[in-house]
Parts: C-alpha cells; sequence; structure tokens
C-alpha cells in the first residue's frame, strides 16, 4: 500500500470517529442497586453498588469511589454511604442517603443520584413489645422452627391447633414459650390473637435433636411421656416424624429400596429411579440480582433445568418445588413432602449484605443441616470446585429452612455470586450452566453410588 493511501485511510477512519461521536446518543447510566428508596444499612458505613454504563470504555465512579466496568459496560463498586444533603421523600418513604454516580468517556459526562434510606443498621431490630400480662395465640397450621447459636441444629415442632403463651412481639413474630424453658418466634400470619386457651395440656410441642452419629432424640414439651424411637441405622438415609395431640414417634429411613434389574443397574449403578426434588430458590422474591439485571430467581430456574435434563437422561426421576409459578419458601416443605423425594438440591446464587465487598470474597458454599445430608452436600461441594475451579467458601453447617426437613438428605447450593458482573455473566451462558449442572450431577452420582447397598 502507498503511503498517500495509508495517511488517506487513516483521515477518513478519523472522519468517521468525528462523525460518529457527533451522533452518538448521550452516555447514560443504569443503576441496579441501590434501588430508589432502598433500606440500607448504615451500621457498615458502605455498601456495594451495581448497575451499567452504556459503553465499555467508559469510567464510572459513586460517591467518590471508583467502580469496576466490565467489557459489555456492567459496573460493581464498593462506596461509603453518603448522608443527604437534604432529605427527600420517595415512594413515600423518607430518604436520608445519596449516592452519587458519575461516567465519563472523552468528553462526555453522566451523573445520576439515587436516594436511600439509612434509619436501621445491619442487624438492628426494633425493641420488642413486652406483654403484660402475657397473651395467647393459637398455631395454625404445623410449624417447624429452627434454632440458633448454642443450640443449632435443634428443631422445634408445633403441631397445628396448639395454644402458646406470648410473651412479647418483635417485628413480625411474637415470642412464644413451648416449654422446658424455650421461646420460639412465631410469625403472626401463622398464628391467631387473644384466643381462649384450651385446658391443659394445650401445647403440643416436640424439640427434635439431631445428633452427629446420626440419632436424632425427641422431648415431648407438652408434658413427659414417651416417645416412639425404633432402631437407628448407623446409616441412615433420614427420618419420618408424625405426632398426635400427645406424643410423636420418629422412625429412621434407609437408603431407598433397590428393585432394578442387573441390567439398569449396570448402566447407572445408582441414578436410574432416583427421585430427586430440585427447589428453585426465591419466588415470590427475586433474590439477588445482577448488575445487568438478571434475577436470581430466574438464574436458578435455569439452572434447575439443566440439572433436570441431565439427570434424566440418566434414568433419574425428578420433580420441581417451584417452576414459573411462584412459591413462598414456608410453603415449601409442604411441597416436598407430597413429591416423596429420595434428595432434595435447593438451588441458589449468592450475594452479600452491607458492609462486605464482595469482590475480595466470593466463591463456593454449600450447606446442610442434618447428619445425613451431610456426605451429599460434601460431595455436591467437591465437584463444583473441582469442575467449576471456584474458590472454596466451604462446605457448613446452618439452620436454614430448606435443609430443615427430615425425611432424606437436603442440601442448598450457592454455586457463585451474581452480583458481580463476571459471574452474572457466566449464568446467563446456557453453556456455563450445562457445565456446573454436571458438576451438580456428578456430585449426586458420587453420593449415590458410595451409599449403594450391599
Amino acid at each position: 500500500m502507498r503511503l498517500n493511501q495509508f495517511i488517506h485511510r487513516i483521515l477518513l477512519v478519523f472522519m468517521m470517529d468525528l462523525a460518529l461521536g457527533a451522533t452518538a446518543p448521550a452516555l447514560s447510566i443504569k443503576v441496579v442497586r441501590p434501588e430508589s428508596g432502598e433500606a440500607m444499612a448504615l451500621a457498615e458505613g458502605a455498601t456495594f453498588v451495581i448497575g451499567t454504563v452504556d459503553s465499555p470504555d467508559a469510567t464510572v465512579s459513586c460517591n467518590g469511589v471508583g467502580c469496576d466496568v466490565d467489557a459489555d459496560g456492567a459496573f460493581i463498586g464498593f462506596v461509603p454511604i453518603r448522608s443527604a444533603s437534604q432529605k427527600a421523600e420517595v415512594g413515600g418513604k423518607i430518604c436520608d442517603a445519596q449516592f452519587e454516580f458519575v461516567a465519563h468517556q472523552r468528553e462526555q459526562e453522566a451523573k445520576t443520584i439515587v436516594l436511600a434510606r439509612t434509619s436501621r443498621g445491619a442487624g438492628i431490630m426494633p425493641a420488642p413489645e413486652l406483654f403484660d400480662p402475657p397473651k395467647t395465640v393459637r398455631v395454625t397450621k404445623d410449624l417447624w422452627i429452627g434454632l440458633e447459636g448454642a443450640q443449632l441444629g435443634q428443631i422445634v415442632f408445633i403441631l397445628g391447633g396448639s395454644c402458646l403463651t406470648a410473651r412479647s412481639l418483635s417485628g413480625d413474630s411474637y415470642r412464644c414459650d413451648v416449654g422446658d424453658g424455650i421461646q420460639v418466634p412465631v410469625a403472626s400470619a401463622d398464628c391467631e390473637l387473644d384466643v381462649p386457651a384450651e385446658p391443659p395440656p394445650y401445647r403440643r410441642c416436640f424439640l427434635l435433636l439431631p445428633k452427629e452419629d446420626t440419632r436424632v432424640d425427641v422431648v415431648n414439651l407438652t408434658r413427659p411421656s414417651s416417645v416412639s424411637i425404633d432402631s437407628w441405622s448407623p446409616n441412615p438415609w433420614g427420618c419420618e416424624f408424625s405426632a398426635t395431640r400427645l406424643d410423636c414417634s420418629l422412625k429412621h429411613k434407609l437408603r431407598p429400596s433397590n428393585d432394578k434389574t442387573a441390567a439398569e443397574t449396570a448402566v447407572e449403578p445408582g441414578l436410574r429411579g432416583l427421585r430427586v426434588c430440585l427447589d428453585p430458590g426465591h419466588h415470590p422474591d427475586r433474590g439477588a440480582v445482577g448488575p445487568r439485571g438478571f434475577e436470581e430467581r430466574e438464574s436458578n430456574l435455569l439452572l434447575s433445568r439443566e440439572i433436570a435434563t441431565l439427570l434424566e437422561a440418566q434414568g433419574a426421576q425428578v420433580s420441581y418445588t417451584r417452576e414459573e409459578q411462584p412459591l413462598p419458601i414456608k410453603e415449601r416443605h409442604a411441597r416436598i413432602r407430597e413429591l416423596k423425594p429420595d434428595l432434595v438440591i435447593s438451588v441458589h446464587n449468592n450475594s452479600v449484605g452491607d458492609g462486605t465487598d464482595p469482590r475480595l470474597r466470593h466463591g463456593t458454599q454449600t450447606f446442610y443441616l442434618h447428619p445425613w445430608s451431610k456426605p451429599l452436600a460434601e460431595a455436591v461441594h467437591q465437584a463444583i470446585l473441582q469442575r467449576m475451579e471456584t474458590a472454596d467458601l466451604g462446605c457448613i453447617r446452618r439452620n436454614l429452612y430448606i435443609p430443615r426437613f427430615l425425611e432424606c438428605p437436603v442440601i442448598l447450593i450457592e454455586p457463585e455470586y451474581i452480583i458481580l458482573p463476571g459471574q452474572e455473566k457466566k449464568f446467563m451462558s446456557p453453556d456455563y450452566r450445562r457445565k456446573l449442572a454436571g458438576a451438580v450431577v456428578e456430585g449426586i452420582r458420587n453420593f449415590v453410588n458410595a451409599r449403594k447397598s450391599p
């Protein structure tokens, strides 16, 4: 190419750039978090912010702190919570925090301000309303309430129709006596207030105590009485609990019976005929949301469907707690009980609260509660770590609601953090979801094959 032709082309490209710049739309920012009027935690003094800018070449800052911008304009930052110079009302709520976003690209600048609330810090609850004299509430349905702290893993079962003594009201929960010096929170939506108490015994409450050696002890909190517990297998699959007005029974469950033919067993020694329930987390609430607006509830469902496809290809029978239809979390135990699965996988994606910079600590977490769920949690956790090469944030025993289900192994997976631009982009990719689903199924298969009956 001649020199004058080369110079001519350079000038032509430069002139086109000028023309495009003259007609290019104004730079703009879309903020996903915080939303207008959102409550933020003042106690920690800082929070993460996410969103998109319509040019990946732009620089973005919030409250004077720079944000990381991804190749397609998705950004994340960790910024101080700045007090608003003047309080304003947004959606009927008084806002007292301000987030000022500024984007720059060449000569263009875009600004937007989002107002939020900081009236309550992280973990700060309003003072409870004490009842003097105490009030009586009647529980309207069977309740499973997990205890925390030193009593982690212990579960109180309250039979529907029980009348309890309420000592106080905190938020939307009554603090109620269940016996043996134990008080538990009962949501106001799950009980009726100021009802006439039945003659004693009006409490039908039982305390279940899962042990590390796979036993489960039961304490009748209603009154001293015998509790039927059959002999325990050294390696139970779960346990069945039933209660009446005055008593209860507890039976352990073995691994689901293997009535497969030899030919079927040779193909897939554990998955053919296995009943797996997938629980796509969230909905009606949307869960966490990524910078591009990808909602966790949708991501969870898409990943669950990929897991189901692989499981069914290997002969497993798959059911869902929910698909497109919403199902509140407190209705999911009943749904699982209807489905009678052999194991449950609750599918989630992770986030963090205010005061934590998600760019510094992220990776895979897996949760379980009961001892018979631990081997499944460990098998799936290790498979995800090895296939996806994510950081290990632990296989953790925690009293989460879905893993509280007693009758079979139940785990909750958090493969990564959807609030990170790079991770959100991966979750939006069918190929990535398929690979992740393969890791989950590999973990299930490893667990089931290790538990094969001799």
